[in-house]
């Protein structure tokens, strides 16, 4: 196996085990035996437990923007483009995605400053495209883009823990349904006082 290749095995078994017991569960003997090889290559690879723990959140960290950045600029004449681009990045990653989005017990204070950047971003693309679909200005930390993020989040969650409840069909029904939502509320007319 090459070292790349080795160092992604390491990777992979560490955020398998974060996954189904959290990041306390993480040891340099665990992410070894669950990768078949002995501590002296997880120490090569990665150093320490440190060491590993960060390569494995700046992975988890670039999956997400990577995921992200997929649906940043689509094209302005498909409805469901963005959801579509959604479901194949949660497809793509969906262990990574549950980490992300609800982070197991005793994660890292670095994922948490992680998880609030990747949030700025996804704010930001939210509001980018209720701008166009509004026709003026959507605040990306605004309430409308928080709570559509949030929204979003929470379904992203459903599909993840249980797709046959939950299928691409039924997400993106949901995704049209909160677009069209935020794109009401952000153009009616305010309230006279």
């Amino acid at each position: 196996m090459s070292g790349q290749a080795r160092r992604a095995q390491l990777l992979d078994r560490a955020r398998d085990i974060v996954a189904t017991e959290g990041f306390a569960a993480v040891t340099i003997e665990r992410a070894a035996r669950a990768a078949g090889v002995t501590r002296t290559v997880v120490y090569q690879n990665f150093g320490d437990l440190a060491g590993l723990m960060s390569a494995l959140l700046d992975r988890e960290s670039e999956i997400a923007f990577a995921g992200m950045r997929s649906v940043d600029r689509p094209p302005d004449d498909d409805p469901d483009a963005v959801g579509r681009g959604i479901l194949a990045y949660l497809h793509a990653a969906p262990t990574s995605w549950r980490i992300i989005l609800s982070p197991p017990a005793a994660a890292p204070p670095q994922l948490q400053a992680r998880t609030e950047l990747g949030r700025r971003y996804a704010r930001r693309i939210a509001a980018d495209r209720l701008s166009g679909l509004t026709g003026h200005p959507v605040d990306a930390d605004g309430a409308t883009a928080r709570l559509l993020l949030s929204a979003l989040e929470e379904l992203a969650l459903l599909h993840l823990t249980d797709p046959d409840a939950y299928p691409d069909e039924l997400v993106l029904r949901y995704l049209r349904s909160l677009v069209g939502w935020a794109v009401r509320l952000e153009t009616a007319t305010p309230p006279t006082p």
